[in-house]
């Protein structure tokens, strides 16, 4: 069965800036690019036209003409570089659109722009990304878009290094069966890393917390232990793997190293527990998300 990607676009540069990185999985997997752009009447504009005894159909047509016409000259664009594609227009709410349509439409990932806009929707996180991100029945890549991408779609974004923060826990590593694959079908390394003793800020003071009976010398062992064990049965399926542990605040280290190290995805859950650290969205995948430049691949991880 082909892979399919949902991409939401909502007809601005910034939007766009995600299709690089689905170009890059379309070609590798491969996969089938589904644009998606979802339109929709303001209710001051709706009030507006009630009050004028005007049906809103005539305007919800000219909007799916147009946003149509749209994903068609993106699909061009993809086309020209041996993509498979499709493009839906729905109506309704952009974050209600991309969450029913990818439950309902046999969609295995959704790539979007953290943020973007128009004239009918603005994409944020805190808005249409956020949501989709706390919907989403399947892994979200996210892009974070840069103000000055103004140009055409540019050519697939290169993957050569993915990082995957870790905590020891299976919820954490509920990850690596969707990582897995990509890597392997890019060609990229992954490095798997942990931060075995971490470092949390209080209002006033800060404290380092180290694992029941630990030092650091043996917290960091032991991480780094884990890390091979795990590394070692990734090898096994034909993926060249690398571990690194750091110490820190949490989110903080996986954002640096991922600066200094020229890392091109981060890939983790979003969320997972072991002792006092905590990675959740609204912890250490929300910062790191937030603070981050990386596109970064969440996964939704279940209780088992």
């Amino acid at each position: 069965m082909q892979t399919r990607i949902l991409v939401p676009l909502d007809g601005s540069r910034l939007s766009e800036q995600a299709l690089p990185y689905a170009m890059t999985l379309g070609q590798s997997l491969p996969a089938e690019l589904v644009l998606l752009c979802a339109v929709s009447i303001p209710p001051d504009v709706q009030h507006a036209l009630q009050k004028a005894g005007l049906a809103s159909d005539p305007l919800f047509e000219q909007l799916e003409i147009e946003a149509s016409e749209y994903l068609e000259a993106m699909g061009h664009l993809l086309s020209k570089n041996d993509l498979s594609f499709s493009h839906v227009v729905l109506r309704g709410l952009a974050a209600d659109a991309v969450v029913e349509y990818a439950d309902q439409m046999d969609i295995q990932m959704i790539v979007m722009a953290s943020h973007g806009y128009s004239a009918i929707e603005r994409w944020t996180h805190g808005s249409v990304a956020e949501r989709v991100l706390q919907s989403a029945p399947v892994p979200l890549l996210l892009v974070r878009a840069r103000e000055e991408g103004s140009e055409a779609v540019p050519a697939a974004h290169a993957c050569d290094r993915t990082l995957v923060p870790l905590d020891g826990s299976k919820l954490a590593e509920q990850v690596l069966p969707t990582i897995i694959p990509i890597a392997k079908a890019l060609g990229c390394e992954l490095t798997l890393f942990r931060v075995p003793v971490a470092y949390s800020a209080g209002p006033l003071t800060g404290r380092w917390y180290l694992p029941q009976n630990s030092s650091y010398e043996t917290a960091d062992q032991d991480a780094q232990a884990y890390l091979e064990r795990m590394a070692s049965s990734i090898r096994e399926q034909g993926v060249t793997v690398s571990t690194v542990t750091r110490l820190g605040p949490v989110a903080k280290a996986i954002i640096d190293y991922a600066e200094d190290n020229d890392i091109d995805l981060i890939a983790m859950c979003t969320h997972g527990r072991t002792g006092v650290a905590r990675w959740a969205l609204g912890s250490v995948a929300d910062r790191v998300l937030r603070a981050g430049d990386k596109p970064i691949l969440l996964v939704r991880a279940g209780r088992g």
